[in-house]
């Protein structure tokens, strides 16, 4: 209780913090978002995937409406665009051109680990989505269940990487330009949970808890994720 009120009132301070800061300059040039349903903000609307939340009642309270964020309302990455003075990063796989104020390459459902996804997830979906809109769907959301696909970490770090060489590159005159304006970028990542919900505490879909003492699976965890901070730090 006491970490969850810790959490709403800080994200209430950052609320109160961006109001104030509007007019000011940026607080940093970008911010880069990585993560899972947490932080996602629409990519997954546009991958082959049941894991969505582009429907009603999702983004009631958001000022765009339904985007795609697994919330009523903003997520924790919009509040610190709001307090960085930056615009939300918009979803990666929704941009052909460059954003020189940060994008979010967040993706629902996925964790640190490539396996992770929930098998049967997805299944189960095809299942309800039937139940309710009838075996007319059947076919059509059965084909989308079999050819899932999310932005994994591995994903997410290598839509970075074209980002920065593809598009970034472009826009700064040398490398040396380009790695100040990284060093000043903010990066925020929120992944993980799934890697437990839907992989460790699985043992009937998955084996990790079988291989892995709990100490064993968390290093695992820090491993791989600090292989991906370790991308971010190299330009």
């Amino acid at each position: 209780m006491d970490l969850l009120l810790s959490l709403f009132c800080s994200i209430i301070f950052l609320h109160f913090l961006s109001v104030n800061s509007r007019d000011s300059p940026p607080l940093a040039p970008a911010l880069y978002v990585f993560g899972d349903s947490l932080f996602d903000s629409g990519n997954n609307n546009l991958l082959p995937t049941l894991t969505r939340a582009n429907y009603l009642p999702y983004g009631v309270n958001f000022p765009g409406g339904v985007t795609g964020r697994f919330t009523n309302g903003r997520t924790v990455a919009d509040f610190i665009a709001e307090y960085l003075g930056l615009p939300y990063p918009p979803p990666s796989i929704s941009i052909h051109g460059t954003v020189l104020t940060g994008l979010n390459y967040a993706s629902g459902s996925c964790g640190i680990l490539p396996e992770t996804p929930r098998q049967n997830f997805e299944e189960e979906m095809v299942h309800l989505h039937v139940a309710i809109c009838g075996s007319a769907y059947h076919e059509a959301i059965t084909h989308l269940a079999k050819n899932r696909r999310i932005l994994n970490l591995d994903d997410q770090i290598e839509l970075f990487k074209m980002t920065v060489k593809q598009n970034l590159a472009k826009e700064y005159g040398s490398k040396k330009e380009l790695s100040a304006y990284l060093s000043k970028s903010i990066f925020v990542f929120s992944i993980g949970n799934n890697d437990y919900l839907n992989n460790y505490l699985q043992p009937h879909q998955y084996n990790s808890s079988h291989r892995y003492t709990p100490q064993q699976f968390a290093q695992l965890l820090v491993d791989k994720l600090s292989q991906g901070l370790k991308v971010q730090r190299s330009y």
